[in-house]
């Protein structure tokens, strides 16, 4: 009797403490911020998920994750500072005044990247995105050299024969099908992502293929970015999982695992795997053969592990960051591109203008209209195609705020005290879509980008990030961007459906809902 009657004592303990960390203690403490910053900071609190709820609604009601944070801007403009959340028992800061901001990317050191998924953590935590202090020094200097402008120039041919070989295949499928629904961002992906698997490996992706469990199989580059979003989806619409995810951390997968985890993991590990062997055989025909070393990321990493003897690099790092470059590289560009081809698609004046921008550059030193005789030097030139890829990243950021980050420490934010252990995020898109910043914010007009005007304050507008840990591949993005842009519009007129309805969704990448969105009808050139 008295077992039992202790046993329930210790459960309704437990129940009592559950209740109290994880629903109370995150409303009370908001409630005390509140009080204590007043018109200067908006709440959002929803119990269990918090956050999490706020985005599953604005998509539901008004097509679009991140609605209310549109609302908020249209609303309040410039006289709030930041909006103070809750995730389960997680009690967080989002800064949106530009100064803030500023402050938050000049302390990166006092925050540490969190992990928004478990493919995240599994796929990228030896890598440049999840990695802190020294390490991550070492690995932006090392990765960095070749990011630098000049040796981006070396992609540049490849990027253009990419470009060639998807529009010839859609030509060819509009032989058959002229009616073809083109999916905007897929299609900008299957360029994207190639464009980043040469750079990594020197080779096509086509070939390296994953097992799938209706015992078919995708390719490499499919599977990577399709199981990360798998892994936020799961998460998202799974309770369960989400406060096993808030106690357990990293070790999610390791403590009674649900079907769905397996399934993931499982998953994980294969693509992992498959990576591990190209990395492998790789590293056995530079160690037989050291001159056939080329200018890819494998071979110098690879190269500094062989011939430099240098032992802090590992084959793990090497895999982590080939997945972390891979799917930044092709998610986010492929986005920001799809985007802006639905956006000229809806104006048909700014399409012809763009058209005829890169033509009339690309007829200066050839007699081709076509991509094939854009040279890498004229890039600059395009005024008007680059004004259109920012403002598409202006309304649809496919990176709409900072990868969320916890507080290493006690620290103030302008007069914000965030304690440790405190959820620190900057949401670009508020910004973005604020009135005082952008006139006619909701209005898709590139032209307010031309002749370099932009906005007073630099901080209202960070597609890229900014400070130390700002996007290490923002020049190749912008490069692909224009390549590819310039090469729809010389092959395609862009015609939008009328009928579909396109919504924004937030799945780590924020986006397009669905991509088919356009015709594509050949032109004669």
């Amino acid at each position: 009797m008295s077992f039992i009657f202790f046993t329930s004592i210790i459960i309704l303990f437990g129940i009592i403490i559950f209740i109290y960390r994880f629903l109370l203690l995150p409303k009370i403490r908001l409630i005390q911020i509140k009080r204590k910053y007043g018109d200067k900071i908006k709440i959002i609190h929803h119990y269990g998920p918090g956050l999490l709820v706020e985005y599953k609604k604005s998509y539901i009601q008004n097509k679009d994750s991140l609605n209310f944070l549109r609302h908020m801007a249209n609303q309040n403009g410039n006289n709030i500072q930041a909006y103070a959340f809750n995730i389960g028992a997680s009690v967080g800061y989002s800064f949106v005044d530009p100064e803030l901001i500023k402050l938050v990317h000049q302390n990166h050191d006092a925050f540490q990247k969190i992990d928004v998924s478990q493919a995240i953590a599994y796929l990228f935590s030896n890598s440049l995105l999840l990695a802190t202090g020294k390490n991550w020094q070492k690995q932006r200097q090392f990765l960095g050299k070749s990011f630098h402008y000049d040796e981006i120039k070396n992609y540049f041919p490849s990027i253009k024969e990419i470009c060639l070989q998807v529009s010839d295949r859609i030509r060819d499928e509009l032989i058959k099908n002229p009616n073809k629904e083109i999916k905007v961002v897929k299609t900008c992906e299957q360029i994207t992502s190639e464009v980043v698997f040469k750079a990594f490996f020197g080779s096509t992706s086509e070939n390296i293929l994953i097992n799938t469990d209706d015992e078919g199989s995708v390719p490499i580059s499919q599977e990577l970015v399709s199981i990360i979003v798998d892994s936020f989806r799961i998460l998202q619409h799974n309770k369960l999982l989400q406060l096993k995810s808030q106690l357990l951390k990293r070790k999610t997968f390791d403590i009674f695992p649900l079907k769905e985890e397996t399934k993931l993991l499982n998953r994980l590990i294969q693509l992992k795997q498959t990576c591990k062997n190209i990395v492998l055989k790789r590293q056995q025909e530079l160690i037989l053969d050291p001159s056939a070393c080329k200018k890819n990321f494998l071979d110098l990493y690879l190269k500094e592990m062989i011939q430099n003897v240098n032992n802090e690099i590992t084959i793990e790092e090497i895999i982590d960051n080939f997945c972390a470059l891979f799917f930044a590289g092709t998610d986010t560009t492929g986005n920001m591109t799809g985007a802006a081809l639905y956006f000229l698609s809806l104006n048909p004046s700014i399409q012809q203008e763009a058209r005829e921008e890169a033509m009339q550059i690309i007829k200066q030193k050839t007699d081709s209209s076509e991509i094939k005789g854009l040279q890498f030097e004229d890039l600059a030139k395009f005024d008007l195609i680059n004004s259109i890829l920012k403002e598409s990243l202006r309304l649809v950021p496919p990176a709409s705020g900072v990868f969320p980050r916890i507080s290493n420490k006690d620290i103030k934010i302008g007069q914000f005290e965030v304690k440790k252990g405190d959820l620190v995020n900057t949401h670009f898109i508020y910004n973005q879509s604020n009135p005082q910043v952008f006139a006619n914010q909701d209005q898709f007009n590139p032209y307010r980008w031309m002749k370099g005007k932009e906005q007073v304050n630099v901080f209202s507008f960070t597609p890229f990030s900014l400070g130390p840990r700002n996007c290490i591949g923002q020049h190749l993005a912008m490069i692909e961007g224009k390549c590819i842009l310039i090469n729809f519009l010389l092959n395609f007129d862009i015609i939008p459906i009328p009928s579909k309805e396109v919504h924004y969704d937030m799945k780590i990448i924020y986006g397009l809902n669905p991509d088919n969105l356009v015709y594509f009808r050949p032109r004669n050139n």
